[in-house]
């Protein structure tokens, strides 16, 4: 029995002799570097930008290689999907002891050495990570660091034994494992649209200490947080004349117009910000698409400005940059017909691009032109309007997609449904007779208009009559209906010129005003990447907001306005409805009536008596 305790004593005194070297092994191991293991990458990649916006506190997160399980909670809502990092082993990880001196040290290529401007002083190339830090810190030291970016994406890019990350995931993770032991440089080589800013290039170490320096890890997690910002789009419209003679200079969503004026229209966008090739522009295209009823003049131009209110005015004396019509820096081409539609594209070309990347970066980016308002029967009148959709696509070098923007602006124009009645029964005048003048009040000329058929007009605004004289003579069918099609929302003054043979003129001219339609439009904003913001965002597209419906008075009481039906369109309050009758002029007696030629001929009688007796008395005197 003792012979049985003595020997279990044994065995139990070598297992905990055996336990207590294993684990000063192991300890030994987690100490000093194993050089027969490999390592592996993890990014998980948050928008910095939208998080802080949202009052996110990220200050207290630090950066040490390991897992951090409160910054991925915090933070879940702002990963970033499609980022790609790319990876390069630069070196191997050396321990070096000269005199004494024992220091962990990293071989780098002689190319990199000279971007990041080491000296060889060791004649190894190699470095400390305090050297190799530093130096990378003052490369990319200055505003939006360009140049250091640039340098190192080259480098990357041709770099041998290079590789990309997968994109980041859903989670906006990725990972790559079983990697060689040594130092490794890391560039953000794509990124999604909403990327400005990429991560500064950053070496990382496989392995590393942890944060408290006791043992190495061989399975690294980084944070590293983009700055993001969005491109915008605003699209806005002015009636040309509005602003060149009638001090309105102002662009909206909407303008009304007379058919045969000229609009103006903006395209106004901020451009992003633009901090190395990997977020260059590539693609920067605007499609516009215009109802029939305009017609683009083709006289494009792209000015950029250093700040929105000049940019939403294009306030042209103060931008910074102008491409006029016809540059080499962008193309203008032009699509369809008047029968359906009309579509332009502007599109900076190469060249264009080139002077964008960086120098214009966060600039207020505006596309200029100017489109007709149809003379005929193409222009939609009334609350539906005439409608331009813009869409914005755009990428970065970096993106293997684009993305889009939309935008709208309308057109609105009337006109007047004027039937010519008589009030007398017994008899039929005649409406074609009548003549009518009108003069816009509110801008002071008188309308001119073309005739398309009997008692049909269309306006020909451009050609603005200064005096009464040089407007249009308007005159109802034979029936006695007249439309004046075409017209601003404005007050009118309409005059009865000539009327039928037999009724009066109206006493004195009429007063038309007519109240515009008062939509609204918020622009889309598709390009919202974190996952707050794609599930919240209302502006997927654009956003219609229906105003005040148009409306019209006739010496200052409320009328009706008729629809604009037909041709594929069903347009309320399009013209205003007004009656003008006219009433028989009072009866006179006639000059010449029987009384006259009965006196007359009394009178006749008279003289002639008086002739015969003056004769008599003439004879008689002779016979004496």
């Amino acid at each position: 029995m003792n012979r049985f305790m003595k020997m279990a004593g044994s065995m139990i005194l070598f297992a905990a002799i055996a336990m207590i070297s294993a684990s000063g092994v192991l300890a030994a191991s987690a100490d000093v570097m194993d050089t027969a293991r490999t390592a592996s990458l993890t990014i998980h990649k948050y928008d910095l930008t939208a998080a802080m916006g949202d009052g996110i506190d990220v200050s207290g997160f630090t950066a040490t290689g390991e897992r951090d399980m409160a910054a991925e909670d915090t933070l879940k809502n702002y990963v970033i999907e499609g980022v790609e990092f790319t990876y390069v082993r630069v070196g191997g990880i050396h321990t070096e002891s000269v005199g004494g001196n024992v220091k962990l040290l990293y071989d780098i290529p002689a190319q990199l050495e000279t971007i990041l401007e080491l000296t060889d002083g060791r004649g190894d190339h190699k470095h400390a990570s305090d050297e190799l830090n530093s130096a990378l810190k003052n490369l990319l030291a200055g505003d939006g660091n360009t140049d250091g970016k640039n340098a190192l994406e080259k480098y990357i890019a041709g770099a041998s034994g290079k590789a990309g990350m997968p994109l980041t995931d859903k989670e906006g993770v990725t990972q790559v494992t079983g990697l060689p032991l040594g130092l490794y440089l890391l560039v953000e080589t794509k990124v999604p649209a909403n990327v400005h800013t990429t991560v500064d290039p950053f070496f990382v170490s496989l392995p590393m200490t942890n944060n408290t320096g006791d043992y190495w890890f061989y399975d690294v997690d980084v944070y590293p947080k983009n700055q993001t910002d969005l491109p915008n789009l605003d699209k806005l419209v002015r009636q040309h004349d509005d602003a060149a003679l009638y001090e309105n200079p102002g662009y909206g969503d909407i303008a009304t117009a007379s058919e045969g004026d000229r609009v103006d229209y903006i395209f106004v966008s901020h451009l992003p910000k633009i901090t190395s090739e990997a977020t260059y522009l590539a693609e920067y295209t605007f499609v516009d698409k215009m109802d029939k009823g305009l017609t683009y003049n083709r006289d494009a131009a792209v000015y950029f400005y250093s700040n929105e209110a000049d940019a939403r005015a294009n306030n042209t004396a103060n931008a910074v940059k102008t491409w006029v019509h016809g540059a080499s820096q962008f193309l203008e081409t032009y699509e369809g017909s008047n029968a359906d539609y009309n579509q332009m594209t502007v599109a900076p070309t190469r060249e264009g691009l080139k002077e964008i990347d960086p120098s214009l970066s966060w600039h207020w980016l505006v596309v200029a032109y100017s489109a007709t308002v149809n003379s005929d029967a193409t222009p939609v009148l009334g609350d539906e309007g005439n409608t331009n959709d813009v869409k914005l696509t755009w990428k970065r070098t970096s993106m293997a997609f684009t993305d889009t923007l939309e935008d709208r602006a309308r057109v609105y124009t009337f006109g007047i449904n004027l039937k010519k009645e008589f009030s007398d029964a017994s008899k039929t005048g005649d409406p074609t007779k009548v003549q009518f003048v009108l003069e816009n009040q509110t801008d002071g000329h008188f309308v001119t208009a073309g005739k398309q058929t009997a008692g049909c007009y269309y306006v020909t605004d451009a050609l603005k009559g200064a005096a009464q004289q040089e407007g249009t003579v308007f005159s109802p069918a034979a029936d006695g209906t007249m439309l004046i099609n075409g017209l601003e929302a404005d007050t009118y003054i309409l005059t009865e010129l000539h009327t039928s043979d037999g009724y009066s003129l109206l006493r004195e001219p009429m007063v038309i005003v007519i109240d515009c339609t008062a939509d609204s439009f918020s622009p889309s904003q598709t390009t919202l990447y974190d996952m707050m913001d794609r599930a919240n965002n209302p502006y997927k597209k654009v956003i219609e907001t229906a105003g005040a419906r148009a409306g019209a008075t006739v010496d200052g009481r409320a009328v009706s306005m008729s629809g604009d039906t037909g041709q594929n369109r069903d347009s309320a309050n399009a013209r205003v409805d007004m009656t003008v009758v006219n009433t028989p002029s009072f009866q006179l007696p006639r000059t010449g009536g029987t009384g006259t030629l009965l006196f007359t001929l009394g009178g006749c009688g008279i003289a002639f008596l008086g002739l015969v007796v003056a004769t008599r008395k003439s004879k008689e005197q002779r016979a004496q």
